[in-house]
C-alpha cells in the first residue's frame, strides 16, 4: 500500500514539473503562431493585419491560395465601407489559409 502511494505522490510531482514546461514550449495542438497572432491581432488595426498578412508567404495549396486572396479581397471591401470588425474577421481567416 505505501509503495502504491509514492508512486502516486512520485507520479504527481512528475506531471507538476512537466507540464507547465510543455506549456512554455507550445506543447499542444494549438500553439505556435496561431496561439500568438489571436492574442496580438486583437489589439492591432485591420490595416496593421493585413499588413502583417501580406509579409506572410504564400501557401503551395493552390485552394488556400485562392482562399486567402478571396478573404483578403473580403477584408478590403469591409475596410473600404469602415467596418473594421468585419474586415478583421476577413483577414484573420486569410492568415489561417497561409500558414
Amino acid at each position: 500500500m505505501k509503495f502504491v502511494t509514492l508512486t502516486a505522490l512520485a507520479t504527481a510531482a512528475v506531471l507538476s514539473f512537466s507540464v507547465p514546461a510543455l506549456a512554455q514550449m507550445g506543447g499542444g495542438s494549438m500553439s505556435g503562431s496561431s496561439m500568438s497572432s489571436g492574442s496580438n491581432n486583437s489589439s492591432m488595426t485591420c490595416q496593421a493585419m493585413m499588413d502583417k498578412a501580406s509579409g506572410m508567404g504564400q501557401p503551395m495549396d493552390l485552394t488556400k491560395k485562392a482562399e486567402a486572396a478571396k478573404q483578403m479581397d473580403m477584408a478590403k471591401a469591409a475596410m473600404a465601407k469602415g467596418d473594421e470588425m468585419n474586415c478583421k474577421s476577413h483577414v484573420k481567416l486569410a492568415m489561417r489559409n497561409l500558414m
